[in-house]
């Protein structure tokens, strides 16, 4: 059964989006679901995720764009991989071109501080396990 991982590429400074972090974190606690922190530079961080087993997203907002239910219905797929799914927010100025081979994911049209991406991409895995197992979370 696939598990689930968010790496972040630098540390969470905002006190205000890493006490919302750590809430979605605490929430989903016994989910599968994990968040990595990595303070490599940047070469480093994207050889390390893709040398990891699994799949693995970048969140960029070129990517590939889903409604919460369809993304509820991926994750509810991945879940069932015998492998993980990784997804990568980048540093404050983007992937720099690279890993232009990796597939991407966007939360939106718009661009948002990687630091508050993190935060979004935890609620929407939080909202996805909620849609599955049916909750009034979910009102849409």
């Amino acid at each position: 059964m696939g598990r689930f991982h968010l790496h972040l590429h630098g540390r969470i400074k905002d006190s205000a989006l890493k006490s919302l972090l750590e809430t979605y974190e605490v929430r989903m606690k016994n989910t599968g679901i994990t968040v990595h922190v990595h303070t490599d530079e940047l070469g480093k961080y994207i050889s390390k995720l893709e040398s990891m087993s699994g799949q693995l997203f970048l969140l960029d907002e070129k990517g590939s764009m889903f409604s919460s239910v369809d993304f509820a219905e991926k994750i509810q797929a991945w879940s069932l991989l015998p492998t993980d799914t990784h997804f990568a927010i980048g540093p404050p100025d983007g992937w720099e071109n690279r890993g232009q081979n990796l597939p991407r994911i966007s939360l939106s049209k718009m661009t948002f501080p990687h630091e508050f991406v993190a935060v979004l991409m935890m609620e929407q895995l939080y909202r996805s396990q909620q849609i599955i197992k049916g909750t009034s979370y979910h009102k849409a």
